[in-house]
């Protein structure tokens, strides 16, 4: 009885250390697929992302009302978040463009495609209880022969956040990079309809 009783209170015990489990994030393409069966056309690879120095970790990083940076330690992205973006971006790019023929970069066999759009995030804040801000500088250039770009764009845009948690930061995240795939396509598509390969 007596080791029943100790078994029991080890057990408590230790459920009682227990650390909080890790919560993973991501970004997922928001837009809705396209009416039509996309069409192949002009290759498009999305990327790669440049990040703003600090937020190439595998943990949100968020800023408190002081603007002091802290990390998330037990919240975290469930990949490289520059990969995580271009991906989204780029699922996103392809539905609204109903082009089938979009993809994010590296992607392994497809050399640089026909058209590369980069992405130049030059400013992503996530401030639980307050907003998520997301500034990129973007164009798309043709791989061969004159590298003008075909188009450009700068996006810069924030949300409100109505909580102060980690799940309320990532979806306003979501958000903003649902409006830049949508800007994109706005811009890019006319570029592509006239580009010639």
């Amino acid at each position: 009885m007596k080791s029943i009783a100790l078994s029991l209170t080890l057990l408590a015990l230790l459920s009682a250390c227990a650390s909080p489990p890790t919560t993973f994030h991501q970004l997922r393409p928001a837009l809705p697929a396209a009416a039509a069966t996309p069409v192949l056309g002009a290759s498009v690879m999305v990327g790669p992302a440049s990040l703003p120095a600090g937020l190439e970790r595998p943990q949100l990083v968020v800023e408190d009302a002081a603007g002091n940076v802290e990390l998330l330690d037990l919240q975290r992205w469930a990949g490289p978040l520059d990969r995580m973006l271009t991906q989204a971006v780029a699922a996103d790019l392809s539905r609204a463009l109903g082009l089938a023929s979009v993809y994010a970069y590296p992607q392994p066999g497809m050399g640089g495609g026909d058209v590369r759009v980069l992405l130049d995030v030059r400013q992503l804040r996530l401030r639980p209880g307050r907003d998520a801000s997301l500034e990129v500088a973007w164009q798309a250039l043709p791989a061969q022969g004159d590298k003008k770009p075909l188009a450009s764009g700068y996006f810069l845009q924030s949300r409100p956040l109505a909580t102060a948690d980690a799940a309320a930061a990532t979806a306003g995240l979501q958000a903003l990079v649902t409006d830049l795939s949508r800007r994109l396509a706005g811009e890019l598509g006319p570029a592509l309809a006239g580009f010639k390969r």
